[in-house]
């Protein structure tokens, strides 16, 4: 049967005894813990509070990090443990990217890649033929109908065509005439 001894210190001693639980404490209201194995070069320590924040920190340094490669097949050469973002300088090699940068979301449960944007969607030129939901005009159709919006072969007549104060109709500023003076009838 092994036998423990314990050890209530100030600091670590050197050389070390197997078989031993040392307290040694640290500040005011802290104490770490070392264990010894059946060797005395065995140790083990419990965790401190500074320990649990460091591993905290290093976890949340990972959260929000973006890691920046030059083309597809870097992209596919990482080696991640974690969900991970991933800008792609050049994404060519991707068939839905025709050209320049891309984004990528890395789901680590399945090691699967998800374009989440790119950036030729930056310099959106749009044309004609690629518009949904758009009149069954053809663009020229419409240009043409907004170049006669206010052009008709008789503009200069229906220029002239008015009301009185009364609201009856005139032209040029008078009654219309009628086409004929007299009727041999």
């Amino acid at each position: 049967m092994t036998i423990y001894s314990v050890h209530k210190v100030t600091e670590l001693p050197t050389p070390l005894v197997a078989n031993a639980f040392y307290l040694v404490a640290s500040g005011a209201n802290h104490l770490e813990i070392y264990v010894t194995g059946t060797a005395a070069s065995t140790v083990r320590r419990l965790l401190n509070p500074s320990d649990v924040a460091a591993l905290i920190k290093a976890d949340i340094d990972k959260l929000g990090t973006l890691e920046i490669v030059d083309d597809i097949t870097a992209r596919d050469a990482m080696s991640l443990s974690t969900n991970a973002m991933v800008l792609v300088l050049d994404a060519s090699a991707d068939s839905t990217v025709n050209s320049g940068a891309a984004t990528y979301a890395y789901r680590q449960s399945d090691a699967s890649w998800t374009k989440i944007s790119e950036a030729e969607s930056l310099d959106v030129t749009l044309s004609w033929a690629n518009l949904t939901g758009k009149p069954t005009s053809t663009a020229a159709d419409l240009d043409d109908a907004v170049a006669k919006r206010h052009s008709h072969s008789n503009s200069t007549e229906l220029g002239l065509i008015g009301q009185d104060a009364n609201g009856n109709l005139t032209y040029n500023g008078a009654a219309p005439k009628i086409a004929w003076d007299t009727a041999a009838w």
